[in-house]
């Protein structure tokens, strides 16, 4: 008997050592939305995956695009505690988390298509996250917070778009500054 419950308790302790050594991994399609819901007609699209590391205290981020014209910037949005979730892409995204792609010079986007990878990195420091500011949320600006609001199905992926023409009528493809690809990282 004593064999037995000691052979159950390694066990037990193994398997929960290979649980707590395992990543988590979460993805998302992006797809025609805006960060407010909004529907954009457009024929780009993209993955974006994200995976914690370092025990929770860092992130693995790759997005990748295919057709998407006029590239802006690219962003981890949260939405605060309380929003409906995971968050669906016609749902408010809140505000930025983290800036996968900084915008363009001042008064310019990134000209050509873009197919393929369009960021890859590490979030290894809070300082490296936007400060979002969820009063409801004490996490909220941190890494542990971004974790949080990913597991929760808060966070958002948005890729924005600009042809740098005030006069053309947004959203639609290759000109939605307010986001032309979203999708929920789960």
């Amino acid at each position: 008997m004593t064999k037995k419950l000691l052979a159950l308790a390694l066990g037990l302790a193994l398997a929960g050592s290979v649980a707590a050594g395992s990543a988590m991994k979460f993805d998302t399609h992006l797809e025609g939305f805006t960060l407010a819901g909004a529907v954009v007609d457009t024929k780009a699209t993209g993955e974006a995956k994200v995976e914690v590391i370092d025990g929770g205290t860092a992130l693995r981020f790759r997005v990748n695009v295919a057709g998407i014209d006029n590239l802006l910037m690219a962003h981890i949005h949260v939405a605060p505690i309380g929003s409906p979730t995971p968050v669906a892409v016609t749902d408010p995204a809140g505000p930025v988390a983290f800036w996968i792609v900084a915008d363009a010079p001042p008064g310019s986007t990134l000209g050509e298509t873009v197919n393929g990878r369009l960021a890859e990195g590490f979030i290894i420091t809070n300082s490296e996250l936007s400060n979002w500011n969820d009063p409801n949320d004490a996490m909220s600006g941190t890494i542990e917070g971004l974790v949080n609001a990913i597991v929760d199905g808060r966070a958002s992926v948005i890729v924005h778009t600009s042809d740098g023409d005030p006069g053309t009528t947004m959203p639609v493809a290759g000109d939605s500054p307010a986001g032309e690809l979203r999708g929920t990282l789960r």
